[in-house]
């Protein structure tokens, strides 16, 4: 088995969403509707260009979805989701590593992750690629009404 990583691409919207919306931890709470990132979102991840698929013999197995912010020059990773049999294999570090790599070639100077204060591997994965723990936040957030 060889996985490989690669450009998220108009072809992977369907699997991605369909991985996506299986996650609860990608839910931002039981009270909207908001369960993971609509079709239309995921194709302005496609066309910024900085997100990333993992696969194995063709077929989607992960994802890591990045947005970069010009203004602050700064790579934000929205989410990113292994299915457990690939899990604990460095692929994780690898996709970040390459997706930081592409978004300093668009000018990122910085990147940040949220990470839930009880996901402790995705914290001792990022201890690994030398963040620094910003801080402890509320995580505060409100959408158009409709």
């Amino acid at each position: 088995m060889k996985e490989g990583i690669r450009k998220f691409e108009d072809k992977d919207i369907e699997i991605v969403y369909n991985l996506g919306i299986q996650i609860p931890e990608f839910s931002v709470n039981d009270e909207t509707s908001h369960r993971f990132w609509p079709k239309d979102t995921l194709e302005r991840f496609v066309e910024q260009g900085l997100s990333l698929v993992i696969e194995d013999q063709n077929s989607v197995v992960g994802f890591l979805l990045a947005v970069y912010q010009p203004v602050t020059l700064k790579l934000t990773w929205e989410n990113m989701y292994i299915i457990p049999e690939y899990r604990k294999k460095g692929i994780a570090g690898e996709c970040f590593q390459k997706g930081w790599k592409l978004a300093q070639q668009h000018g990122a100077t910085a990147v940040e992750a949220l990470v839930k204060t009880n996901n402790t591997p995705s914290q001792q994965m990022l201890k690994r690629l030398n963040f620094n723990n910003a801080g402890n936040y509320y995580w505060m957030l409100k959408f158009k009404e409709d």
